[in-house]
């Protein structure tokens, strides 16, 4: 007879597979002696996430989304040999965004996708597994959870969990379940729209005599280029009936538009126009773009053949004036030598060559609203050799020397009004990108001041304008776009070479103001009163483009012909001061720069003999690290003709005699005494 509990614990022991197949007790007992089961891991320390991944060589697997900075991570930190991903989330989505204009890492990727150690794939499906098998000489190990490949999960507040089965090299008995793995990881490649990263550049750099930086710039933005060719062409629309329509019209109109106008596309004229959608039609208000807050600070200018300028300034629609008598002009061309003249009353080393650059700046300013003209005539002649744009321009100067109240200044002279340059001291790249998107679809050639930018945006370091800067006009530019230029002041003086000179050019403003009342009520004053410069300058300027230019290698020789007239018809003699060619052929600002921190007793100087001969050695103070920044600017500003060695804080100048030539040049003139003068 059976006990009571006989069948209830027959019951109890029964078990179904998937397929509902009772499985037999005698294969339950067979299959409990090789049983294994999966180690598990809630993720909430990086410590933890690095003994899960680090220690292998090869990475397969499939996740929702990672990116490129992680990705490059995975053998820079987890030292992977060969990584093979499906990511999930879209066709890699976003990914040339990110890397849009950071040439670096983008020849990183290249590179391994070229050698076959990186392969990355995607499909539009939305794959929100997280699958990952990992191997080293020893073990497989299969991941499976919640984790994706990326820094939230990696690291942070965000918490994952995850289980983990490691398989010896000798389990031969665990073989059949890694190919099941394996198999279900290649059921992930079985979408018809498969697609591999970067095979469209390798593509591109298969038919392309480009350098490959110009053609991984190119390719990082271009997924932008049909987003800025819609969202210009509406910006077009909105800001010519803004300007069209007279000061009585309604503020509020409405545009029709594209159907192929995105969700993305939708926020971003949002954000910048306010604009309000309802079904195929977009309403904006005419006050809200004629205000320059909606173009970060800058306000609208359109230009037309004759040179009439007109902006948006304030909500309303600015006409400068047609005509400019000749008191007028004069008048305004006086506060522009007045303003100049400031340098006389500052702390200045070579005020001849300062005021000679500020000069400078006033005739770039001026004519930057037209150098995309001067770039149509430049690609006439240059468009194989050279495919550069005009030099934007960098004011470089100590703080207190009145960078600030220039930019202010500089607005003042174009618009009327001193309007703030854009502070760009807290810029990161998010901020540089929505910049250069911004005013690259804007269509206004009003030029751009950013005031006190950091010291890295035109280094060879981290951070830097490089990649924006080089397709600004190299890649993104055609005759049809209007792209302003770009004025950026700044107290760090070194430049790398791909900016100085060919794409940048640099005004050294070497002076401190004293900043008592007087000197703040001059510029109060000037700031105060209208000047119509520009209106003239627009005007004339205007007249011999409808004429015709020739290509000079001088982008400011047109403005320097203008300046010539306006002076002649203000019947006012031309200032001391006026650069009739670039100042940098007359004044060496590099020797100048040497020369006044040479004054300043920054440094001691002693000779030396070796048995080389005579060097000398150049002392800085330095900081606590043995470091001096202070030389390390100085010995950026020497000639290539003159040897260096730099060691510790010291400067050893190996010959002397090209160090004594060089420094000659930048000696300001002798001032000539009392008796001089009596006899002269």
């Amino acid at each position: 007879m059976k006990k009571p509990n006989q069948n209830r614990n027959k019951e109890t022991y029964l078990q179904t597979t998937l397929d509902n197949r009772i499985v037999e007790i005698s294969e339950i007992k067979k299959t409990q002696m090789r049983n294994k089961f999966p180690k598990t891991v809630y993720l909430k320390r990086k410590s933890q996430w690095e003994r899960l991944f680090k220690g292998f060589y090869d990475l397969r697997g499939v996740t929702y989304v990672s990116s490129p900075e992680f990705l490059l991570d995975l053998y820079s930190k987890y030292d992977f040999e060969k990584v093979e991903l499906i990511i999930g989330a879209g066709l890699m989505d976003g990914y040339k965004q990110d890397l849009d204009g950071d040439d670096v890492a983008i020849g990183q990727l290249f590179s391994r996708v070229c050698d076959e150690t990186l392969i990355i794939y995607g499909t539009k499906a939305t794959i929100h597994s997280k699958i990952y098998i990992l191997k080293n000489d020893q073990i497989t190990r299969v991941i499976c959870g919640s984790p994706n490949l990326s820094y939230n999960a990696e690291g942070g507040r965000q918490r994952e969990y995850a289980w983990y089965f490691d398989v010896k090299i000798d389990d031969h008995d665990s073989l059949p379940w890694l190919q099941q793995i394996n198999s279900d990881l290649n059921e992930h490649m079985k979408e018809s729209d498969i697609v591999k990263f970067m095979k469209d550049l390798q593509n591109l750099r298969n038919n392309s005599d480009n350098d490959k930086v110009e053609d991984f710039l190119s390719w990082s933005g271009s997924e932008n280029i049909d987003a800025r060719k819609i969202i210009r062409g509406i910006v077009k629309d909105v800001q010519d009936i803004a300007f069209v329509e007279d000061q009585e019209s309604e503020d509020a109109f409405s545009i029709t538009i594209p159907k192929s106008v995105n969700k993305e596309e939708k926020k971003i004229l949002s954000r910048r126009f306010d604009a309000r959608f309802h079904d195929d039609r977009a309403t904006f208000s005419r006050n809200h773009v004629l205000n320059e807050r909606s173009n970060l600070g800058m306000p609208r200018m359109k230009i037309d053949g004759q040179g009439r300028v007109i902006l948006g300034l304030g909500g309303q629609k600015i006409i400068l004036p047609d005509t400019v008598s000749r008191e007028e002009l004069n008048d305004s061309l006086s506060d522009i030598e007045e303003y100049i003249g400031l340098v006389d009353e500052s702390i200045c080393f070579h005020k001849d060559a300062v005021k000679m650059n500020m000069m400078e700046a006033v005739l770039y300013t001026m004519a930057a609203p037209f150098s995309n003209e001067w770039l149509q005539q430049k690609r006439k002649v240059r468009m194989l050799t050279d495919r550069t744009g005009p030099k934007h321009l960098v004011i470089f100067g100590e703080a207190g020397n009145g960078k600030t109240t220039f930019g202010r200044f500089q607005n003042h002279l174009l618009s009327t009004k001193p309007i703030e340059p854009i502070n760009g001291k807290n810029y990161k790249k998010a901020d540089w990108d929505n910049l250069f998107e911004h005013i690259m679809t804007q269509s206004s050639p009003f030029p751009v001041i950013i005031d006190d930018i950091k010291a890295s945006c035109f280094t060879n370091a981290p951070g830097n304008l490089e990649g924006r800067i080089k397709t600004y006009f190299e890649n993104e530019w055609t005759p049809d776009r209007t792209y302003p230029m770009m004025i950026f002041n700044t107290n760090h003086g070194i430049m790398a070479e791909w900016a100085a000179g060919r794409r940048v050019r640099k005004l050294d403003f070497l002076l401190r103001f004293k900043g008592n009342e007087d000197e703040q009520m001059k510029v109060e004053s000037i700031l105060s009163r209208k000047n119509n410069t520009f209106s003239e300058f627009s005007r004339i300027y205007s007249k011999k483009l409808s004429k015709g230019i020739e290509y000079s290698n001088d982008e400011l020789k047109l403005a320097r012909e203008v300046f010539q007239e306006m002076y002649q018809n203000a019947d006012r003699d031309l200032p001391s001061f006026f650069p009739y060619e670039e100042p940098e052929k007359k004044y060496d600002m590099d020797a100048i720069y040497c020369g006044e921190i040479e004054s300043y007793g920054l440094f001691t100087e002693e000779v030396m003999k070796t048995q080389s001969g005579k060097i000398l050695k150049l002392e800085f103070d330095s900081d606590r690290y043995g470091k001096s920044k202070t030389l390390e600017t100085y010995e950026s500003r020497l000639p290539k003709e003159v040897s260096t060695q730099i060691e510790g804080n010291k400067l050893i100048i190996k010959n002397p005699d090209e160090y004594r030539k060089f420094m000659g040049a930048g000696r300001p003139p002798k001032k000539n005494g009392i008796i001089s003068r009596f006899f002269r």
